[in-house]
């Protein structure tokens, strides 16, 4: 019952922020500001860095006193602003990384929500260290491999302390469900073929005339 509160007060919060064409969706802003959670003062996050709001990273390292006369306490409304306005930096390295590629607004959520998550270099090459498989999710989403991106963003399931990588509850279920936003849609692209490149059929994003990603 809590979670669905919770939801509803976002959405309706999400109603007040205002919009523009290439601004981040609704829908990408709700979806992150689940996992993140609101916490009006400044915080800890899991890796123990100072931050506010829906996930707004302060500074590495835990809080300070200074953090806490910076910035007190912020409505949920300025938080929601503030994560949209984060998202909006994330989105773009994420269309930098999957240029002339087609994906569909609810890939483009679970990209944008990992990136936020993990910094969007995760999404470049990054060779494996000890156990584990190479990853570059960004190289699949070109190829139009979007099961294989979304599988290796399942790999990123933990955190890193002093050199030790705990798997957290938390980021496997965002995780998983990063991962059916990826492959949901799928057929959409697959079936539309070349009308994808002129036509609204895929009700996604196709390779702009500049070169650039196009919002349907």
């Amino acid at each position: 019952m809590r979670r669905g509160i919770s939801a509803f007060i976002i959405g309706a919060v999400l109603l007040l922020v205002p919009a523009s064409a290439n601004a981040v969706t609704e829908s990408t802003t709700r979806f992150v500001a689940t996992f993140e959670g609101f916490f009006s003062c400044v915080y800890a996050d899991p890796a123990g860095h100072a931050t506010i709001g829906y996930g707004r990273l302060l500074h590495y390292g835990p809080p300070t006193r200074q953090d806490q006369r910076k910035w007190g306490c912020i409505s949920e409304a300025r938080a929601l602003r503030m994560l949209r306005s984060d998202l909006s930096k994330y989105e773009a390295e994420v269309l930098k990384r999957i240029e002339g590629a087609r994906v569909t607004p609810s890939m483009m959520t679970a990209l944008t929500s990992f990136a936020f998550n993990l910094g969007p270099g995760a999404l470049d090459y990054l060779p494996a260290k000890g156990k584990g498989s190479n990853t570059f999710i960004a190289w699949h989403v070109r190829k139009g491999n979007y099961r294989t991106a979304g599988q290796q963003m399942m790999l990123f399931d933990g955190i890193i302390v002093n050199g030790r990588r705990y798997e957290l509850e938390g980021l496997q279920i965002r995780r998983r469900k990063e991962f059916r936003l990826m492959v949901k849609d799928i057929d959409k692209i697959q079936n539309c073929g070349s009308k994808c490149s002129g036509q609204d059929t895929s009700g996604g994003l196709v390779p702009s005339a500049s070169g650039g990603l196009t919002a349907r």
